[in-house]
Parts: structure tokens; sequence; C-alpha cells
């Protein structure tokens, strides 16, 4: 079963969805492409000639990125703020606001779709986002969906630990609220089929060392204080965790590894 994260706050799944950007503020880390095991993931099974769909853009990293390397992209993105930021930094970048549950695009019109931590945020699951790349993408399209993965690091430990911290705040009388799901493998499977796609192959994604996203992420849901003044560094570690996490994540990426990515095509 799907693991429901909830984090301190009275922030939506939206909100901390968007968290992230809203860390960086409004210079987009495009450089920070090369660093995660998504990119060489990416450039393998993207049609070079052809309209990709970033579904989920926020402010653009991965957009920007690969229109600079000659891709065709089109940003879809709900905040009117992440669009601006997107353009600021990159001017002819494409973005048009909308919801991947509500696409404003022809069915059957695009090559490759992009869901990149995007679908875990909604409560009620990823089916409607993935039926609806289903619909816009061409027969045989591509689908690269990365969500956060269940791995057996948080299911023996890290998820017990904020279970117990959750227990801790509500005892505080501190305001929770849904923040993602974390998936198992074959549970993504079955949406992906549910929703019409047929899965290639399925990928640990993370940080390249010295970041790493997994035990990062796990570590800051215990402590983060989305309010307060004093904000971490996204996913850089103490330099002896990092060794360590690096290791791990070259021999055993599946223990460790914060995301999943899996490659689909149109059925």
């Amino acid at each position: 079963m799907s693991y429901k994260v909830y984090l301190l706050g009275s922030l939506g799944p939206i909100e901390w969805s968007q968290l992230a950007w809203r860390l960086e503020g409004r210079t987009v880390p495009v450089h920070e492409c090369t660093e995660e095991l998504l990119h060489d993931i990416l450039l393998q099974h993207i049609p070079k000639n052809g309209i990709i769909v970033d579904a989920g853009c926020g402010t653009g990293k991965w957009l920007i990125y690969l229109h600079r390397l000659g891709y065709r992209m089109v940003g879809i993105e709900m905040s009117r703020e992440a669009g601006v930021i997107a353009k600021e930094n990159q001017r002819d970048a494409r973005v048009v606001q909308g919801d991947v549950r509500g696409v404003p695009l022809r069915s059957q019109s695009i090559d490759a779709v992009l869901s990149l931590g995007v679908v875990e945020h909604d409560e009620s699951g990823p089916l409607a986002a993935l039926r609806e790349a289903h619909r816009i993408l061409k027969p045989n399209g591509v689908l690269v969906l990365v969500v956060p993965y269940n791995n057996l690091l948080r299911r023996l430990l890290m998820n017990r630990l904020l279970a117990y911290v959750n227990w801790r705040r509500r005892r505080a009388h501190a305001q929770l609220c849904f923040a993602e799901y974390r998936f198992s493998a074959r549970e993504v499977k079955r949406f992906l089929e549910c929703a019409g796609f047929d899965v290639v192959a399925l990928y640990p994604d993370d940080m390249l060392p010295p970041k790493n996203m997994g035990i990062w992420v796990d570590y800051h849901n215990l402590i983060f204080d989305p309010f307060s003044p004093a904000q971490p560094q996204l996913y850089a570690l103490p330099r002896v965790a990092a060794k360590l996490a690096g290791w791990v994540l070259r021999w055993l990426p599946w223990l460790v590894c914060g995301e999943i990515t899996f490659v689909a095509r149109v059925v």
C-alpha cells in the first residue's frame, strides 16, 4: 500500500510540492540536472524530434535544460509565479498555466510527457494525471514518471520514526497535513497499466554524491519547520554522511534511493 506522508504546518499538498523551488528563489538551478541519476535516463528514452510536455514543470529546471539541448519543450504548471520565474531564466521558454489533471492540449498531440515529482501530491491518487498524460500522447508515446519510492530503509525505519514524531506533534496540538505518497514499484506499475500504459523500464533515482535526496528528505521531514527563516540547503549532507550515502547508492541503490523512475509507452 502507498505510504501517506503527513508533515508539519498548514501547507497543503500543492504548497509542499512547490516548496523546493520556493526555497531556491528566482534563480533556476539548471546545473542540478546533471547531478541526478534521472539525467541519463531522460536522454536515453525521450525523442529528440517531437514535442515533449513537462507536466508540472515548476520553475522549469528540466524544461530549460532540455530546451537548451535542442528538445522541443512545453511546460504545464498551475502556479503562475513559477511560470514567470521560468521565463525570467529562459525568455523563450514555453510554459502554459494549467492543471496536470486537465491539460489544455489536444488528444494524441504529444510525443513524450515528463512527470517528475508531481502526481504523488494528489491525495486522491495519481490516476487522473496519468490518464490525462495518456490522452495527450500519440500512439506509442513515451511517459517518464518519477515518484517517491517507499524503499526498504523507509519501510523498516524512517516511516516509523516519522509516525512517532507526528504522534508527538499531534499530542502538542500541532497542525499536520498530507504532503505526498510514497509508492512501491508494484503499485506504480498497476497505476500505469490501469491508465493505459505499458511499462518499459524502471530505475532508481536520486542525486549523485555528495548530495542525496532520499536520506536528506527523510531526515528533514523529522525536523523541518517550513516557517523557519533559516532554511536548509537542499539535498546537502555532512561530509561523512555524504560519503556513506554515496557508497550505499552505488552498490545498493534500491535500499536508499529517494525516488523511482518509470519509463512507459502508450499501449
